[in-house]
């Protein structure tokens, strides 16, 4: 009976996020600043002509890893519709349970529910961020890692593809997931050392593999001399060339505090809104800078503790290889998670608790080697089902299920909220015009205006403008 219900919710809510990617558009910050505008320009939807990015936007164009955007402008390209840049985000989902359920046995229903019980995936799965896609992915590679472990066996080639492909893409879409990757992928490969006939091929997979994997921070240190450019990075006491100075940004109570303390406390959600406020959870969990819950949270305290709980216990009852080993790894990547630049940022580091509820799901629903008895498995299913199914209803309830169906505006909508159209009908054909009205500056481009040819300068500051003529609607701009 509960599995039942679990087919039904997981369908239903996946159809509902289906509708609300293609219909709403995103109006988070990055991606009118720099997603979408990244994304059209690397499929040429617009071009350096049209459409010129600040010194700041085109140095973060070089350097930053663009798979994603690549990715989010053919969705746009292929349907016409900037809006089904959402489903880069939302296609992780159903993928990361079809992989739960090929390699682990798991219900396929039971790990939407159990993903969407997590407030920062609810929301990002139809913001039109690349974060969910990227943990899931460097998700997915631990977790094959974590089944190399169990069996004591070295991967297969069709799996050693299927971990580079996941590390290949997890680094090249976003830069903060590049050391999690790496520790994933030394984790994943590291049976295929083990001596066998064909360990010279798993070799030199793994050498091929290597430059794709890292073809970022290779291009970035050959063209710019900095592996994470344009960002500030130090080697050996150096300072590498870089234009912005590294993001650090720390709750003031928090900034004396290491990064395990911040993130700890992010994790419980200390200084968070009440639940009750129904406005806990953002796809950023921005507030004011004095706020003690700026950028704090967003995995759902109770949902972290609860699953912690729940996993340790599985490994006591259990007392398995599998479950003895799924908890080491979650302990690892603890101490990952915890370490990394802005830990307490946790839309950064999803993978913790993307592996911390894939790995309940495995010891409590399904085994590697060991296939539990029929009425064990099912009392593990309904346990986990139980525990995700209140979350999400939790969640739900808090955000008043705005992120599960089609509750904002379309792309049209947001176009004429945001563009004064009346400023666009003085310019001249072929005219070069200053914007600055970020995030909303890429609204203004020429493409989104058919019958009109001039030219946009997307500027941050004055020396940006070069000459273009400021459009007067919008204030001056300050150094």
């Amino acid at each position: 009976m509960v599995d039942r219900v679990v087919r039904v919710v997981g369908a239903g809510l996946l159809l509902s996020l289906a509708v609300a990617a293609w219909h709403d558009v995103s109006k988070a910050w990055d991606v009118w600043y720099y997603h979408l505008p990244f994304a059209a320009r690397v499929v040429g939807l617009t071009d350096a002509a049209s459409f010129t990015f600040a010194r700041s936007n085109q140095a973060r164009f070089d350097g930053f890893p663009l798979l994603g955007e690549l990715i989010q402008g053919l969705l746009w390209r292929a349907t016409g519709r900037p809006e089904c840049a959402n489903f880069f985000a939302l296609a992780a989902l159903p993928a990361f349970a079809w992989f739960l359920k090929r390699f682990f046995s798991v219900p396929p229903h039971l790990a939407v529910v159990a993903f969407l019980a997590i407030p920062l995936v609810q929301i990002h799965a139809t913001a039109g961020y690349v974060d969910f896609t990227s943990n899931a992915l460097v998700t997915m590679l631990g977790l094959l890692a974590y089944r190399q472990v169990v069996r004591r066996e070295a991967p297969t080639r069709r799996t050693l593809v299927l971990g580079s492909l996941l590390a290949i893409a997890a680094a090249n879409t976003k830069f903060q997931l590049v050391p999690v990757v790496l520790v994933g992928y030394v984790a994943f490969v590291f049976q295929a050392r083990a001596r066998s006939p064909k360990r010279g091929q798993r070799l030199a997979m793994i050498a091929i593999a290597l430059p794709l994997i890292f073809a970022t921070p290779i291009k970035n240190t050959i063209v710019h001399g900095n592996p994470v450019w344009p960002i500030e990075f130090h080697l050996f006491g150096a300072s590498l060339p870089y234009v912005e100075h590294a993001y650090a940004s720390t709750p003031q109570w928090l900034e004396r505090f290491p990064r395990p303390i911040r993130w700890a406390a992010s994790v419980l959600e200390l200084g968070l809104q009440p639940i009750a406020s129904h406005h806990r959870w953002s796809v950023d969990q921005w507030t004011p800078p004095s706020d003690p819950g700026y950028r704090m949270g967003g995995f759902f305290s109770g949902y972290v503790v609860v699953t912690v709980l729940a996993l340790a216990v599985g490994a006591f009852l259990r007392r398995t290889r599998e479950a003895n080993v799924a908890l080491g790894f979650a302990v690892g990547a603890t101490l990952l998670a915890s370490f990394m630049p802005q830990s307490h940022e946790l839309r950064y580091y999803l993978f913790w608790m993307l592996l911390l509820v894939s790995l309940n799901l495995v010891v409590w629903s399904s085994a590697i080697n060991v296939v539990p008895r029929g009425h064990a498995r099912q009392r593990g299913i309904t346990f986990m089902a139980l525990v995700s199914g209140g979350a999400l209803v939790i969640v739900g309830w808090s955000t008043r299920g705005t992120y599960l169906y089609a509750s904002g505006t379309s792309f049209t909508d947001l176009l004429a909220s945001q563009v004064d159209r009346s400023s666009l009908d003085p310019i001249p054909e072929g005219e070069r015009v200053c914007v600055a009205r970020q995030p909303w500056t890429f609204l203004y481009a020429a493409r989104f205006h058919p019958g009109r040819a001039y030219r946009v300068q997307e500027a941050e500051s004055p020396e940006d403008c070069a000459g273009a003529r400021d459009l007067d609607t919008f204030p001056p701009i300050h150094h």
